[in-house]
Parts: structure tokens; C-alpha cells; sequence
């Protein structure tokens, strides 16, 4: 491993969209310089054998965001100002610095990733002090309205998932050579796969002649089973894939129903991209990896559900380039799904023509290079 390129990539598992992010990376790495390099992604709350008192908050947000919304949201707009933001990171660097400054030392990357705000202070002081010369990057993984806390002046770079965050970014006073949009990471098979939807369906075992629609849930999205229902009566030709993504009460509910169309039910899949490739338009919630994806693949983005804080943003955001529609009950679900599909589906086109021109299917590739470059500039 020494004559390879090492390459370290911190991220978070309070939500899907850091580690979502951060294997995309690693994995348009791997593509682009194969065995070259080596990329090592952790999780440095979780992963680490120090004690930290992060570990608590880590396992449980899932539940609190869940749960207690309106405490989540009055938190996030509470602590959304530079000045609040800076006191939170010098608390984030007492509590990670050591686990983060352990990963470094075992590992002298060329290279280090961040796709969570929490390690970005901690990481730049870990960098400060061993006087590294090597690149320190950071991802941003919402769309609009993104915290204060993501651009502590740690990382030398930020990646940025549009012209919207460009604008929080200076607003936080970072300097327009740190700030890059990128778009946010997705799978490099987005970028890669070529094959068209009626040879993706047959391979999935799908009807190719049928506007597919693609649900996409979890632990935190609501609201699917009824809005399935609202399809029942409809008299366009459809058919429905729903991946339950570890929802196991859905997952079964899902397998005890019935439905008027013929429906695909999964609960984990390793293969998204080939899905979304595959369908015509994604319903699911405003998170921001979700909406990259469905984006990277030029598809519509119907949202059933969001949370209050940073999601808010990516609704707005969604729903401004006309790339996608919020629906707040089933009426309005069926009504908006009908819309998009009468008259062979001409407004489902034009939504999804806006979501192309919005859509960043490289962006993995985009940070994977840049990272490389860098480190190559440093070893020079």
C-alpha cells in the first residue's frame, strides 16, 4: 500500500446522505485509478475505539428527527448563524479531535474527504497542528438551505451542490477560491450506465411499455401506503416499484396489501441507479442525496414528505427549476400524478427535462479528481 495514493473519507450515518456521498466517492476512486489508490471511509464517531460522547447523538437521530420534528427544526434555525456555529465548533473539536487525529495517523492520507459538518473543525485542527500538506476537502450534502456549521474555515475546498449553496457559503465568509459546485455525489453508475429504459426494465424483470413509478421510502418517509392507494382507480398505463429502504413495517405492510397495478416491492437494494434509470418519474422525501439521485437521472421528483430545517430548502429549491412538485395530501397526489400523465405524458417530459439541466450524474467523478489532482500538486 505505500506506492499507492491514500485517501481518507470521514463521514456520518446520522441520515443516509453523508455515507451515500462519501461511497460514491470512494467508489469513482476506485474507477478512476483502481488499484493506484487506496480509500478508506469511516465513520469517526462510530468507528473509533475512543470513548466520545458524540456516539449517543450519532445512533439517536434518526429517532429525534422522527419524533420530535419540531425540536430538530427549532434547533436547526436556532444554531443557523456563523457566530452560533462557532462556539458549536470549538465543543465539536474537544469531542472528535482525537478520534479523527487517530484515523490520520494510522493511515498519512494524501488526501482527506469530509461529507459531515461536524468534522470539519475538528479535522482542520487535526491538520493545523500535524502541519499537513495534504488536501482537506468538504462536501456539502443539501441542495439549498445548508447550516452555518458546514463552512468552519478547516477544508481548503468546499464542494457544493448548487449556486444556492454558493450564496450561504459567502454569506459565512468563505473566499470564492474555496467554493466549487460540483453538484452533490452519486453513484458513478448514473454517469456510466448507458442502457436505455426498455432494456433496464427488461433486466429488472419490469414491463418496458408501462410508465414506471419509482417510491422510494425509509424510516423517516411517511405517507406511502396511502398515496399507493390513490393509484388504484387510475386509468393510466403504470406500473410501481417500491423500495421500502429498511422500513421493515412498510416493507411487510407493502406484501399483506393489494393494489389495482402491477407493483415491484423491495426493502434494500444495492442497485438505485439502474432503478431510477429504469423509471419515469421518483416519489419519495425532500432529502438531498434521494433528489440528487432522481436528478442525475432526469427525473421528476413528486414529495410526499420532508423535514422541517435543511429539507424545507430542498423542496423551494426543487420546486423553483420546475424539476419536481410537493403534494400535501392524496388528493393532491393523485390529482398532481394525473396531471404529468394525461396526454401521453407531455408534462411529465418537461418536468423531466428541467431535472436533467439540474442534474449532476458526475459529480462524483468531479470530487474524485479534483482530490487526486491536489494530492499530486502536494506530493510535487
Amino acid at each position: 500500500m505505500e506506492n499507492k495514493k491514500r485517501f481518507l473519507i470521514l463521514t456520518s450515518d446520522a441520515g443516509m446522505g453523508h455515507r451515500s456521498a462519501a461511497i460514491s466517492i470512494s467508489k469513482a476512486l476506485v474507477e478512476l485509478y483502481g488499484d493506484k489508490q487506496f480509500n478508506l471511509v469511516v465513520n469517526p464517531i462510530l468507528d473509533s475505539p475512543s470513548v466520545s460522547l458524540m456516539k449517543p447523538i450519532e445512533k439517536g437521530y434518526d429517532i429525534g428527527v422522527r419524533y420530535a420534528p419540531s425540536l430538530y427544526r427549532l434547533g436547526y434555525e436556532v444554531s443557523d448563524s456563523r457566530e452560533v456555529s462557532e462556539v458549536m465548533e470549538g465543543a465539536l473539536t474537544l469531542f472528535l479531535q482525537r478520534n479523527i487525529w487517530e484515523f490520520i495517523q494510522a493511515l498519512s492520507p494524501h488526501g482527506i474527504l469530509l461529507t459531515n459538518p461536524m468534522f470539519n473543525a475538528p479535522a482542520g485542527k487535526v491538520k493545523q497542528e500535524l502541519n499537513l500538506k495534504a488536501p482537506l476537502y468538504a462536501v456539502v450534502t443539501d441542495l439549498a438551505d445548508v447550516h452555518s456549521l458546514w463552512f468552519a474555515p478547516g477544508p481548503d475546498l468546499f464542494f457544493l451542490a448548487s449556486d444556492w449553496v454558493m450564496v450561504k457559503a459567502r454569506d459565512n465568509r468563505v473566499p470564492l477560491r474555496k467554493l466549487q459546485i460540483s453538484g452533490i455525489p452519486v453513484s458513478p453508475r448514473f454517469a456510466l450506465n448507458k442502457a436505455d429504459k426498455a432494456q433496464l426494465r427488461q433486466q429488472l424483470n419490469l414491463q418496458p411499455e408501462l410508465h414506471t413509478l419509482l417510491f422510494v421510502g425509509g424510516v423517516r418517509v411517511d405517507h406511502i401506503l396511502e398515496n399507493l392507494h390513490a393509484l388504484d382507480d387510475t386509468s393510466h398505463p403504470i406500473q410501481v416499484v417500491v423500495v421500502a429502504g429498511g422500513n421493515d413495517d412498510l416493507y411487510h405492510a407493502l406484501q399483506e396489501d393489494k393494489f389495482g397495478f402491477p407493483i415491484t416491492i423491495l426493502n434494500f437494494v444495492d442497485n438505485m441507479p439502474e432503478w431510477m434509470l429504469a423509471a419515469d418519474l421518483v416519489v419519495t422525501k425532500a432529502g438531498g442525496l434521494i433528489m440528487s439521485e432522481a436528478m442525475a437521472a432526469g427525473l421528476p421528483v413528486l414529495l410526499i414528505d420532508f423535514l422541517p430545517g435543511q429539507e424545507e430548502g430542498n423542496v423551494r429549491y426543487i420546486t423553483s427549476h420546475q424539476a419536481g412538485a410537493l403534494v400535501q395530501n392524496v388528493g393532491e397526489f393523485a390529482t398532481m400524478i394525473d396531471f404529468w400523465l394525461k396526454d401521453d405524458a407531455v408534462q411529465l417530459e418537461r418536468v423531466a427535462a428541467s431535472a436533467r439541466l439540474i442534474g449532476h450524474p458526475e459529480a462524483a467523478f468531479t470530487v474524485a479528481k479534483t482530490l487526486w489532482e491536489a494530492s499530486a500538486k502536494v506530493e510535487a
